[in-house]
């Protein structure tokens, strides 16, 4: 995952250094089930501040635009990402995928993979490709 490539500074020195407090991430979190949810609620619903949203991955709408392919707590992903884009401060999309779409994306695409340059937002936020180079962090 592209979050965890950065090199400069690595993922563990931007998060000491920087003070900063990851809410969850799939390799990293120590939330889950219930607990996972809870989080994702309370940022989606604006009970607990979101600064910054890093996103990786692709947004999946298939089948038929519904986004079913790929659930969350009885939800599709692309809704919780719609809702926690619009509660975030920042939103930050890292990776091919989560910019664009990445191979997912590419013909004949039966996940109906984008990326979040097609989920435009009015705040701000910034896309670019994988962080090994450490831009994303700098």
């Amino acid at each position: 995952m592209s979050f965890l490539n950065a090199d400069e500074p690595n993922v563990v020195d931007l998060i000491v250094d920087f003070g900063l407090e990851v809410l969850w991430h799939p390799s990293l979190g120590l939330e889950l089930g219930d607990n996972a949810q809870k989080v994702f609620w309370d940022c989606a619903r604006g009970e607990r501040p979101l600064d910054i949203f890093v996103f990786e991955g692709t947004v999946i709408e298939a089948p038929n635009g519904t986004g079913r392919m790929d659930m969350f707590a009885d939800r599709p992903m692309k809704d919780w990402v719609t809702d926690l884009c619009a509660a975030a401060q920042i939103v930050v999309a890292i990776g091919d995928c989560a910019c664009w779409g990445g191979i997912p994306a590419t013909e004949p695409n039966p996940s109906a993979s984008t990326g979040l340059q097609f989920h435009k937002r009015k705040k701000g936020g910034f896309l670019g490709p994988t962080s090994g180079r450490g831009w994303a962090f700098r």
